[in-house]
């Protein structure tokens, strides 16, 4: 180990502990028992489905039963799992074990940097690239946690163990390709990456005893199977479309901003195919049919340009957020192939060089999303006080599923305390917003008033009907990078608001009020708002698919 090496370890090491344990307490704080979305019937729905079946054949056929269009029987096996150890369905634990597969990811990448550069801070990009606040809604949804990410776990881990040149690893990577190709809708994805890699190795015998256990397996995922129509357009427009969208889902880490089709990820997408592929012919033929490490890369980096394949085909868009963990792997995989490039004389160079690059990465992602994480459980709170609160009639939904687990037995995922909270607070006059502004337009309506930091830690906007409430999370004005300074380290400014669409809420007369949940108060605004048009739902049926009611 060189002087620099020797010196800045330690720093390097104590930055990244800190980086795992600000994203490590994040999680553990903002995950919430509270189903979102597709954890209604791809979760709930599955445990009640498969606890009322009466054969072992239907239960089988549950686990694996199509979902959207994936098969998830990875994030199924899971949720029986958790039922069978602790007889719940606790979304905390399902999203914690969904983060799991980001450390399984971020060490098999440790260890192949490692072994690459015979050096121990080779290991700190792959921990910066990896555990950042992007990957937060991902890893905060259950669904998506078990899914998004468990499928880019497992063809990880299949890939490391077909390439390892003894006899038993490439036999337990087979097991992890299949658990692979029920995974998710990418899964079957795997059995390509392991004949591309065979041939890449040389070894055609394996190339063909791949190609024959694919076959099976993507029959079998596609037994039964129904293409579902996601959006009305045409192939011709998907294939159009497919180079801008590969590019972008690839170069995803780098859009912050996560709207409309911004150039810069589409960019970054190529510049990272570019700088891999030319590694690639800097390595060589011969080298790679030798080295189980280069193979590996190879087979991580072609599974996320099919995973963004498939998704430019089946969605059409690389703005969401879920999609990042692509990027991320192809990211890895390329940072791990530039690496084994580097020269040996310039290694510890390079890498502090890399690392401050990383961490300024790390550092921008920081800013960007923990203001969002700060608001996440708001927001999830919000929806769910709107749910078992609201006149529209999704609410039966949500009760529908939660009485069917009590039914069965199984303590289901449902936090009593903060609807008691909320239907146990009074109104009070001992609170008054300060500054208040009431700002109405014609489909709009927002509240505005100036609070002391640390005053009012959490709020809503309510509005209340004779047959029910709507809640919405208040929100925090971020200062700009100038006022944080100036305000000696205050991430938000003193102001608070909320904006409501009329299109969110249902026909009626509403009361307008704030509520405070830590003081158990309600705050009149002393206004009412009517809304004459009967608009569509906010909380659809389509919101929780319920085509697939138990």
């Amino acid at each position: 180990m060189s002087a620099i090496s020797k010196h800045s370890w330690l720093i390097w090491f104590l930055i990244v502990i800190c980086c795992i344990a600000t994203l490590s307490f994040f999680i553990s704080d903002a995950a919430l028992d509270i189903p979102f979305i597709d954890d209604y019937n791809a979760l709930l729905d599955f445990i009640i489905q498969y606890l009322r079946a009466g054969s072992l054949l239907d239960k089988i056929h549950f686990i694996f039963r199509q979902h959207n269009e994936h098969r998830i029987g990875y994030a199924r096996i899971i949720v029986l799992l958790d039922y069978y150890l602790f007889g719940c369905t606790n979304l905390r634990h399902l999203i914690f074990f969904g983060s799991i597969n980001l450390f399984l990811v971020t060490i098999i990448f440790c260890v192949e940097a490692c072994k690459s550069s015979k050096n121990v801070l080779a290991i700190i990009p792959v921990v910066l690239l990896s555990f950042h606040f992007q990957h937060m809604g991902s890893l905060l949804w259950a669904t998506s946690a078990l899914q998004n990410l468990g499928v880019i776990a497992l063809a990880c881990s299949a890939i490391w163990l077909v390439t390892r040149s003894d006899a038993t690893a490439p036999s337990i990577g087979v097991i992890f390709a299949f658990i692979t190709t029920f995974a998710s809708g990418t899964g079957p994805m795997i059995w390509i990456v392991f004949i591309v890699v065979a041939l890449a190795g040389g070894d055609m015998v394996k190339g063909a005893i791949m190609l024959a256990l694919g076959i099976c397996s993507v029959y079998l995922f596609l037994l039964s199977y129904h293409f579902p129509v996601v959006e009305d357009t045409s192939i011709a427009t998907k294939l159009m479309n497919m180079p801008e969208i590969c590019l972008g889902i690839i170069g995803g880490t780098f859009d912050i901003h996560e709207r409309g089709t911004p150039f810069i990820p589409v960019l970054a997408g190529f510049l990272i195919i570019s700088i891999f592929v030319l590694c690639l012919g800097r390595t060589g033929l011969k080298a790679i049919q030798k080295d189980p490490a280069s193979q590996f890369l190879i087979g991580a980096f072609l599974f996320g340009l099919l995973s963004a394949i498939a998704i430019s085909l089946g969605r059409g868009s690389y703005v969401e957020n879920r999609y990042k963990v692509i990027s991320t792997l192809c990211l890895l995989a390329t940072y791990n192939m530039v690496l084994s490039q580097l020269p040996r004389k310039w290694m510890d160079i390079s890498l502090n060089v890399i690392n401050v690059a990383c961490l300024g990465l790390w550092l921008l992602f920081f800013w960007r999303y923990y203001p969002e994480m700060l608001e996440y459980k708001s927001v999830r709170k919000a929806e769910y006080l709107t749910i078992l609160n609201s006149p529209q009639r999704a609410e039966s939904s949500f009760h529908q599923r939660i009485n069917a687990l009590k039914d069965l037995g199984i303590k289901s995922p449902d936090d009593p305390a903060i609807q008691n909270t909320f239907i146990s607070s009074k109104y009070t006059n001992d609170i008054s917003l300060q500054s208040p502004k009431i700002l109405k337009r014609s489909n709009k309506y927002a509240v505005k008033w100036r609070d002391e930091p640390g005053l009012f830690n959490e709020s809503y906007l309510v509005l209340k009907s004779d047959s029910g409430s709507c809640v919405f999370p208040v929100r925090k004005k971020r200062n700009l990078l100038s006022d944080f300074l100036l305000s000696g380290g205050h991430l938000f400014a003193t102001e608070r608001e909320a904006y409501i669409s009329y299109d969110w809420i249902p026909k009626g007369r509403y009361t307008i009020s704030v509520y405070l949940p830590e003081q158990t108060s309600f705050i009149s605004i002393q206004d009412t708002i009517v809304v004459t048009q009967n608009v569509t739902p906010w909380l659809s049926d389509r919101w929780f698919n319920d085509v697939y009611i138990p």
